[in-house]
């Protein structure tokens, strides 16, 4: 199958196309959520209404740009030349990759560099805390009444959320709906809506518009696919060795943050680690340059190139 629909919240087109070397996307979300690139609130399972978003997956950025045109009628993508191009690399997404993941994106880096990228390095110092003070309070208190509504509406065989927690097979995610039941970051919720994500997304429209950025670069993930350990299973994993962290947090810090301003992602290959695992590199464009950020993904595409199937 060349392409498909997945939905995101966090980071779930994104992060699975950069664990199996393919291309995923989120597009804009704007309006508090309310406006949407596409998106049928009936036929998905909501977690919450301000972060979820529908988004393709494909082998390559060119067949998810065909398939957003066909979607929302859009014209052909407009020409992008990669010489000239401003790319922002934000640099708390940088730190703290494993080291061959690190390697694979510099190498990437270089390639694009060599064919006329500028690179431009931007602190981006408020992002972790901005990010901080949104991303949790809107997803863990909005979850309960979302997911509720729709399995009444649906007339799903599950009545409640807890129901529905009662059958989540994997650790990490019960855990967060254990703090959905709870509700155990309601208090928070107003600020977080209504103060902090206005901040958070003005935040990022003035890094574009004083740094003339045309994209952010940077890894998807901070690390490739982990296995599931003997001692930690899923919940955990360990960059380089490290002590353990949470496996959550360490997948989504990177792309969390266009999902909670709701601003444009695209993740493509990058390349493979000595182990053959994929790589992959997370494009971010300002609100609304949906189609502009795919044109750049096909650029960027164009040189990296698409990688080869696994042999299964």
């Amino acid at each position: 199958m060349p392409a498909g629909l997945g939905t995101d919240t966090g980071g779930s087109t994104r992060i699975p196309a950069a664990l199996t070397g393919t291309a995923g996307f989120r597009p804009s979300v704007g309006n508090g959520g309310a406006e949407r690139r596409y998106h049928d609130p009936d036929a998905v399972v909501p977690i919450s209404h301000t972060r979820d978003t529908v988004g393709p997956m494909a082998r390559t950025v060119a067949d998810i740009a065909l398939l957003d045109g066909v979607i929302t009628g859009s014209g052909a993508l407009p020409d992008i030349a990669l010489s000239g191009l401003r790319v922002g690399l934000p640099a708390p997404l940088w730190e703290g990759l494993e080291r061959q993941v690190d390697d694979i994106a510099r190498d990437a880096l270089r390639r694009l560099e060599a064919a006329g990228v500028v690179f431009v390095p931007v602190a981006m110092r408020e992002l972790d805390h901005l990010n901080g003070m949104v991303g949790g309070p809107i997803a863990i208190h909005e979850a309960l009444d979302d997911v509720r509504a729709w399995l009444v509406a649906n007339d799903a065989p599950v009545k409640t959320v807890a129901e529905l927690a009662a059958r989540i097979a994997s650790p990490d995610v019960r855990a967060i709906y254990d703090g959905v039941l709870g509700d155990v970051l309601a208090a928070q919720y107003d600020d977080a809506l209504n103060l902090w994500r206005p901040r958070l997304r003005a935040y990022m429209a003035a890094t574009f518009a004083d740094e003339r950025l045309d994209a952010l670069l940077f890894p998807t993930t901070r690390l490739a696919a982990a296995p599931i350990d003997d001692v930690y299973g899923s919940s955990f994993v360990s960059v380089d060795g490290g002590e353990p962290i949470d496996t959550m947090d360490a997948f989504l810090r990177n792309t969390d943050p266009a999902s909670t301003s709701g601003i444009p992602g695209l993740s493509l290959p990058a390349g493979i680690t000595p182990g053959g695992l994929p790589v992959g590199l997370e494009l971010d464009g300002p609100l609304g340059e949906d189609r502009r950020l795919l044109a750049i993904g096909v650029a960027f595409e164009q040189l990296l190139g698409v990688l080869p199937a696994p042999t299964l």
